[in-house]
């Protein structure tokens, strides 16, 4: 079962039976359209492939090719990454990533070009993934929901949940913990 998520890391979830429950998305902006931004992803888990336990395979393949090996940095190049961590909050696994952008088309925000009057928005079909909450306004355009920032914003922060079925997966915290005392 692949998942493929479109926007920034999200391919960092796209093997095995890996996935996630919910990310939160945080950038801050400079006038020119670069800034930096971070990305929490909660509940960090794997789902049984055909019936077998693939956590340690998924576990693996999230720490060697996307937390210290450079397959995030090729599927995201409008990113400079600057951070990328594992962490246990609530019992279950996290992951964060940090970085800057020069433009903010890499974050998947638009603003009328040459145009610093203009809002800051999100569009419809930016993101594969569903938001539940966020610091703009929701603007409905026909049956689209778009969500805007004024041209003053200097932080955008939204939610999505990009699965909510989290009852019969693995959780990694154990794949997690024993990986940090192995590396001690």
């Amino acid at each position: 079962m692949k998942k493929v998520f479109l926007l920034v890391v999200a391919a960092m979830f796209a093997v095995g039976c890996l996935n996630v429950q919910n990310k939160t998305y945080t950038f801050k902006l400079n006038a020119d359209g670069s800034g930096s931004g971070s990305i929490l992803f909660y509940n960090i888990h794997s789902s049984d492939e055909e019936e077998r336990d693939v956590s340690f395979k998924d576990f693996g393949t999230l720490v060697t090719d996307y937390l210290e090996g450079s397959t995030l940095e090729g599927e995201n190049e409008g990113y400079t990454y600057t951070k990328k961590e594992l962490f246990e909050k609530d019992g279950v696994l996290c992951g964060k990533v940090e970085f800057t952008f020069t433009d903010f088309g890499a974050a998947s925000l638009y603003r009328t070009a040459g145009c610093d009057c203009a809002p800051i928005l999100l569009l419809p079909g930016a993101i594969s993934e569903t938001i539940l909450e966020h610091n703009g306004n929701s603007v409905t355009l026909g049956s689209s929901e778009v969500i805007e920032w004024g041209a003053d914003a200097a932080e955008i922060t939204y939610k999505t949940e990009v699965t909510s079925d989290v009852e019969n997966v693995r959780n990694l915290v154990e794949q997690y913990k024993n990986w940090k005392k192995m590396k001690k």
